[in-house]
């Protein structure tokens, strides 16, 4: 049966489908399949990220219209194998918890973790997929709107009655001072009220690699962060180690 993990922010422009497509893709190179389901009905991203945009023949909106069999809407990624998408639908769509239930049930045995890639904000495109989730990630970046909008969507999560609610830092400068306004991660951390389980580092070669369709090199920053998120979320004592 796989994990299912959604992944929220409060605010949009958080980074949360770049902590979907490299969190699955950190799963994958482990050998734990991953798939990926954008929720972000309109406003698709992860197929240009995984580079399937020329392999799209069917999408979320399909699969609700019943216009294709689920399996037929699941894109393998061309880089990075054991890793997988199922494209938002082009145009807005409700996507309800039992249409993810229904995707989630057919599709478990052949993944370890599928990754919700929920829309920005505390609608009710979250509450659906909260219904359908064993972790929830919410992603923050170093700014006092992004903060509060964290604390928003795990105050949601919480009366959703998601107990594991984790936060990731995304676009964090490796430098302190940087950090203006904030002070500190503390700050962030007790900001939005969530437990921290990763850092993502601002980084040119993490954006490059969600806008060209490739691989995080290797020698980014974030290619052993992602790792050691997985492996956290695989239930290891990874330490958070900051540099």
């Amino acid at each position: 049966m796989a994990k299912t993990i959604l992944v929220a922010s409060g605010k949009g422009g958080a980074g949360k489908s770049t902590v979907s497509a490299l969190l699955g893709e950190a799963f994958a190179s482990k050998k734990h399949p991953a798939l990926l389901i954008e929720l972000d009905s309109g406003l698709r991203s992860l197929d240009v990220a995984l580079g399937v945009s020329e392999n799209i023949l069917f999408d979320m909106g399909d699969i609700i219209r019943n216009s294709c069999e689920i399996r037929d809407a699941v894109l393998p990624c061309p880089f990075c194998e054991g890793l997988s998408l199922i494209p938002a639908a082009a145009k807005p769509v409700t996507v309800t918890s039992g249409i993810l239930r229904k995707i989630i049930a057919e599709l478990s045995a052949d993944f370890e973790y599928i990754i919700l890639d929920c829309p920005a904000g505390i609608g009710g495109a979250l509450e659906n997929a909260a219904e359908c989730t064993d972790l929830a990630l919410v992603v923050a970046t170093p700014d006092p709107s992004s903060i509060r909008g964290a604390r928003s969507a795990g105050a949601l999560l919480s009366s959703a009655g998601i107990g594991q609610r984790r936060l990731v830092i995304e676009r964090c400068p490796q430098k302190a001072k940087n950090l203006s306004p904030i002070n500190n991660l503390d700050e962030i951390i007790d900001g939005t009220e969530l437990q921290l389980i990763g850092v993502i580092w601002e980084d040119p070669m993490t954006r490059s690699a969600m806008d060209s369709g490739k691989m995080l090199s290797f020698e980014s920053p974030n290619y052993e962060t992602f790792r050691s998120l997985s492996e956290r979320i695989c239930g290891r004592n990874i330490p958070l180690g900051f540099k």
